[in-house]
C-alpha cells in the first residue's frame, strides 16, 4: 500500500499524519518537538510503529516553523535542520518536498469546511485579489497568497520578525520593558505564547498589581501562556484579563500592518491555536477596533474580509495537499 506523509513541524509540537492516496487516514500522532535533538529521530520513531512499517511512503511534505531555502530548512525556536535530499534518501521516501508551516496554512485554506471559519469582519471579498494569513503560536506565521490560474500561490514570509511598534503609552512603556531584555523587540516577541506571558509578568510589575497565587502556581506546573488565558476566561482574573487583552489588541494591530501591505480583499485569515482556543474575545471589539485603527487608511481595510481558523490541523491539511500535487 502507498501512502502521503503530511507532517507539521512546530517549536512545541509535530504533528504527523499518514493518509491512503484517497485521504483516508491511517495513523495520526503528534510528538512534544523538544524531546528530540533532530527532526531523524522523531520521524525515525514515527516509521518505526507497526501499523507504519507495512506502508510504502510515496510523497512526504514537511512544513517547517522557520525558514526553507531550497530543499533545506531549519526549525526557528529549535536546533533542527532538514535537508530533502537526504531525508529522501535516507527514508526510502520518492518525493520529498520542504515548505514553511505558514505556506502550508496557506494552501490548507481551500481544505477547509464553513464551520471551521469564524468571520469577524464581512469586508466587501474580492477573488481576484490577493489573500493573507497570520497565526500566533510558538511564534508568529504569516504569509501572503496569490491568485494563479484556477487557484492559489503561496509565498511564506517572516514577517512576524518585524519591528514592534506600540500604538499608546502602556504600549511603549512594554516596548521599554522588552527593549532591556532582549535589544530587538519584534511582534514575535510580543504576539506568541511565551509574549502573553511577557505582557502579563509587565503589567504586574508596571502597576505593582497583586496576583492570585493559584495562577502563578498553574504558570509554574503547566503551560504558562494556557494558565494566564484559563484565568482570564473562567475565573475572571482582572491581571490575566488585562494581559489577554492588550494581547489582542496588539495582535489585531499587526494584522492590520499586514492587511495594509496586502490588501488582501480575498480575505485575511486569523490561524494558530491563541485565537481559536480564545473565538470569543476575539470577536469582541479589541482585536478588530485595533485592526481598523490606520488612520486615513481605516475605511481601506474596513473593506478587507477577516475570519479566524478554527481548524487546528488546517497546516497538516495544506502540507498533505503539497504531498499529493507533487506525485501529479
Amino acid at each position: 500500500m502507498t501512502a502521503l506523509l503530511a507532517v507539521d513541524i512546530g517549536g512545541t509540537k509535530t504533528l504527523f499524519q499518514l493518509s491512503s492516496k484517497q485521504g483516508d487516514v491511517i495513523v495520526e500522532q503528534s510528538f512534544a518537538s523538544q524531546q528530540y535533538e533532530t527532526f531523524d529521530l522523531v520521524l525515525t520513531e514515527f516509521l518505526s510503529q507497526d501499523q507504519v512499517k507495512s506502508v510504502v511512503i510515496d510523497a512526504a511534505c514537511f512544513a517547517v516553523a522557520g525558514p526553507v531555502t531550497g530543499k533545506q530548512a531549519y526549525v526557528t525556536n529549535l536546533p533542527w535542520q532538514l535537508d530533502a535530499d537526504v531525508l529522501a534518501k535516507k527514508f526510502s521516501i520518492n518525493h520529498v518536498q520542504l515548505c514553511n508551516d505558514f505556506a502550508a496554512v496557506g494552501y490548507g485554506i481551500s481544505c477547509l469546511a464553513e464551520d471551521e471559519i469564524v468571520t469577524l469582519q464581512q469586508g466587501e471579498q474580492d477573488l481576484t485579489a490577493p489573500m493573507a494569513v497570520i497565526g500566533a503560536g510558538t511564534g508568529l506565521g504569516q504569509a501572503l497568497i496569490f491568485p494563479e490560474n484556477d487557484g492559489w500561490k503561496v509565498v511564506a514570509t517572516e514577517g512576524g520578525h518585524v519591528d514592534f511598534a506600540p500604538t499608546d503609552r502602556k504600549q511603549l512603556l512594554l516596548l521599554e520593558h522588552m527593549m532591556e531584555r532582549f535589544g530587538h523587540v519584534s511582534y514575535e516577541r510580543i504576539v506568541s505564547g511565551v509574549g502573553l506571558v511577557t505582557i502579563y509578568d509587565f503589567l504586574r510589575a508596571y502597576q505593582q498589581q497583586d496576583e492570585d497565587p493559584n495562577l502563578r502556581k498553574a504558570m509554574i506546573d503547566g503551560d504558562p501562556g494556557q494558565a494566564i488565558s484559563y484565568f482570564a476566561l473562567q475565573k475572571n482574573d482582572p491581571l490575566a484579563l488585562e494581559a489577554l487583552d492588550l494581547f489582542i489588541k496588539i495582535y489585531g494591530a499587526q494584522a492590520g500592518n499586514l492587511a495594509l501591505s496586502v490588501i488582501p480583499r480575498a480575505g485575511l485569515y486569523i490561524a494558530g491555536g491563541i485565537a481559536a482556543k480564545n473565538i470569543e474575545r476575539f470577536q469582541q471589539a479589541g482585536f478588530m477596533d485595533a485592526f481598523l485603527a490606520k488612520g486615513k487608511m481605516q475605511a481601506l481595510v474596513a473593506k478587507i474580509p477577516v475570519h479566524v481558523i478554527t481548524q487546528p490541523k488546517v497546516g497538516l491539511l495544506g502540507a498533505r495537499l503539497l504531498a499529493q500535487q507533487s506525485t501529479l
